[in-house]
C-alpha cells in the first residue's frame, strides 16, 4: 500500500512541477460514470385476485435472476404509469431475503405490516394523479439495500400487467429488451462550489424516449423529461452553494415501455471550495509567497479545496528534497468541508538548497494543492 501510494504522489508532484503555484488537479473518483444496464430477468406474478381495489394485488413475486450483491436485502414491486413514474404497490418486501440465488422468490402479506406497505392498483394509479385506464402497463421488481442512502442504485426486472374496466390480470408479454444509460458530469468529477456544470445521460442508441434528471437519490427533479437526440440528454442543474457530495440519478424511459425496459443512472458528485493555502511559522506568523525556510524549521499548513461531506485522505510531501526526490510526510484527513487544517510538519533535516514545493494530494479526488518555498 505504501508503495502503491507513494507511486500516485510522485505521479502528481510530477504534474506539479511544471504547474502554478495553486491548482487543483483531475480526479478520478469523485463521481462514477459507470454504466448502467437495464435488469432483464423474467418477471412471475401471481395474482391474488383480479380487482384493481383488492388491498393486496400479489400473492407472490418472483424473478428469474438473483438480486446483485449489496442489492439484497429487500424488493419494491411498482407500478409504471405512462409517464415513466413508479408507483409503489409493495415496499419493503423481505420475506425470503436474502435475495442473493436465482431465482428469487418472495411471498407477499395480504396486508401492510412490518414494515412492508402494500398498495391496490387503483390506489397506485391514484397516488400518481393518473386516470385508471385500460391498457397494459409494466410492474418493476426492484432490488435494494436497507441503506438506500449509501446504495442508491436501482437494479430492476420487467413485467406487466393488463388493466381492464375494474379488473386486471398478469399480461404474458415477454420481458422488455434491456436498454443501457451512462451519467457523467462536466467538468469531470468535481466542482468548485457556485460554478456551472452539466449531467449528460448517453443511452442505448436508436431508442427514443426522454431522460429524467433528479437530486438526491431522486427526491429533487431536476427541470423538465430531457429528449433523447442522437442517444444523449443534458440538464444544467442549479449550481451547488456549498462544499458537499450529491447524489444525481437520471432514469431513461423509452417511447415504448412495452418493448424496452427503462434504465437508471446514478453518480456522487463533489462540490468542493476554490483551492488556497497558508503556511505559518512556529509562533504563528503566516508565510508569505515562497518564503524561505530552513532545515529543522516547524510549520503548520492549512488548505481547503478538497473532496467534502465524509472528506478524504490527503497525503503530504515536497520535491526536491533529496536533490531530485521528493520527502513523504504523514497523511491526514480533510473534514466536512473539504479542509486540511492546522497541520504540523518538520522541514526535513537534510533537505537539499534551492526551489521546492509542498504538496498536498487527496487520494480519491486526486486534487492537489501546492505551495511553493525555498531552501538555503
Amino acid at each position: 500500500m505504501r508503495r502503491r501510494l507513494h507511486g500516485v504522489l510522485v505521479g502528481a508532484l510530477g504534474l506539479a512541477l511544471g504547474a502554478g503555484a495553486l491548482l487543483t488537479g483531475a480526479g478520478t473518483a469523485s463521481a462514477a460514470t459507470t454504466v448502467k444496464t437495464a435488469a432483464s430477468g423474467t418477471v412471475t406474478l401471481t395474482a391474488r385476485g383480479n380487482s384493481v381495489t383488492d388491498a393486496s394485488p400479489f400473492s407472490q413475486v418472483s424473478v428469474s435472476k438473483a438480486c446483485p450483491a449489496d442489492y439484497q436485502d429487500s424488493l419494491t414491486v411498482s407500478l409504471v404509469v405512462p409517464d415513466g413514474r413508479e408507483s409503489i404497490l409493495v415496499s419493503n418486501l423481505t420475506t425470503g431475503a436474502p435475495y442473493s440465488a436465482a431465482p428469487i422468490t418472495a411471498p407477499v402479506p395480504a396486508a401492510s405490516g412490518n414494515g412492508t406497505v402494500i398498495r391496490s392498483i387503483a390506489t397506485a394509479f391514484a397516488v400518481t394523479h393518473v386516470p385508471l385506464a385500460d391498457g397494459t402497463y409494466p410492474i418493476h421488481v426492484t432490488c435494494a439495500n436497507a441503506d438506500k442512502a449509501d446504495f442508491p442504485e436501482h437494479p430492476t426486472s420487467t413485467g406487466f400487467i393488463s388493466v381492464t374496466g375494474s379488473t386486471w390480470q398478469v399480461s404474458g408479454l415477454p420481458a422488455p429488451a434491456a436498454t443501457k444509460i451512462r451519467l457523467t458530469p462536466s467538468p469531470a468529477r468535481h466542482v468548485q462550489v457556485g460554478q456551472p456544470f452539466t449531467l449528460t445521460a448517453t443511452v442505448t442508441r436508436g431508442v427514443p424516449g426522454v431522460v429524467k434528471f433528479a437530486a438526491d437519490n431522486g427526491i429533487n427533479p431536476i427541470g423538465d423529461p430531457v429528449p433523447v437526440v442522437n442517444g444523449s440528454a443534458s440538464v444544467q442543474p442549479p449550481a451547488n452553494t456549498v462544499p458537499s457530495v450529491r447524489n444525481y440519478i437520471a432514469i431513461f424511459v423509452p417511447a415504448d415501455q412495452l418493448g424496452h425496459a427503462q434504465a437508471y443512472g446514478t453518480l456522487d458528485y463533489s462540490f468542493v471550495q476554490a483551492p488556497s493555502i497558508t503556511l505559518t511559522d512556529a509562533a504563528g506568523n503566516a508565510l508569505g509567497a515562497d518564503p524561505q525556510l530552513t532545515a529543522g524549521q516547524q510549520i503548520t499548513v492549512s488548505a481547503t479545496g478538497f473532496k467534502p461531506s465524509a472528506g478524504e485522505k490527503v497525503d503530504v510531501a515536497a520535491t526536491n528534497v533529496y536533490s531530485i526526490l521528493p520527502a513523504l510526510f504523514p497523511s491526514t484527513t480533510s473534514d466536512a468541508a473539504g479542509s486540511v487544517t492546522n497541520y504540523t510538519l518538520t522541514v526535513p533535516r537534510f533537505i537539499s538548497d534551492g526551489s521546492h514545493q509542498l504538496v498536498l494530494l487527496g487520494e480519491s479526488s486526486l486534487i492537489y494543492i501546492t505551495f511553493d518555498f525555498t531552501t538555503k
